[in-house]
């Protein structure tokens, strides 16, 4: 694409009124090349071509813009999560893929999903749709476990158990704590799978 071509693009997304989609992808992208560190409004108003200025009309300061970019985050993982279970009947099989894409996001998002998911980085109780969007990948699991045949009330205590596997297990991961090759796995997703699916078997 040439640059006349991007400005046109730049220019056409505005004029409709998609500036603040255009500054949180520009956000993903600095955040993915140079991390929390490197995402500023001033900095994002360069890479998104537009004034200094121009950020400040959709975000009041740096914490808004990147809630926003959190709950761009949790919605991005939330939909994989679901377009990657869509037409699996069998709760096993469903929890397997619903962990497996949870855990596959985070490693291929590693800056983002710190963000998401970073202890007292972001007050949920001031984001109140960016709290609302972070338990849609919990609800997922929820959901898929209410169809297994089984107690209802022990629902919410297997879809916390999983989950926490989930996710303490993409922290070690992403932290590189796991050395992949004393598990005989010689990529992640195959550790991912043989994993979960050994979990998955014994719980649901």
């Amino acid at each position: 694409m040439t640059a006349a071509e991007v400005i046109f693009q730049k220019k056409f997304k505005y004029h409709h009124g998609q500036l603040r989609e255009a500054l949180i992808e520009s956000a993903l992208k600095i955040l993915k090349e140079k991390g929390i560190e490197g995402i500023n409004l001033r900095a994002l108003a360069g890479a998104t071509g537009v004034t200094p200025a121009a950020p400040y009309s959709h975000f009041r300061d740096k914490d808004d813009l990147l809630a926003a970019v959190a709950e761009a985050g949790f919605q991005r993982l939330a939909l994989q999560m679901a377009e990657e279970a869509t037409g699996l009947k069998d709760t096993q099989a469903r929890i397997q893929r619903l962990m497996t894409s949870y855990i596959r996001f985070a490693v291929e998002n590693k800056a983002l999903f710190r963000l998401m998911f970073g202890s007292g980085q972001l007050d949920m109780k001031k984001y109140p749709t960016l709290a609302m969007t972070a338990g849609k990948s919990y609800s997922l699991i929820s959901a898929a476990l209410s169809k297994r045949q089984a107690p209802a009330e022990d629902t919410p205590f297997l879809t916390v158990a999983i989950w926490s596997l989930c996710h303490g297990l993409t922290s070690l991961i992403i932290d590189e704590k796991i050395n992949l090759k004393q598990f005989g796995a010689g990529t992640v997703d195959e550790f991912i799978q043989r994993t979960v699916g050994i979990f998955s078997s014994h719980l649901v």
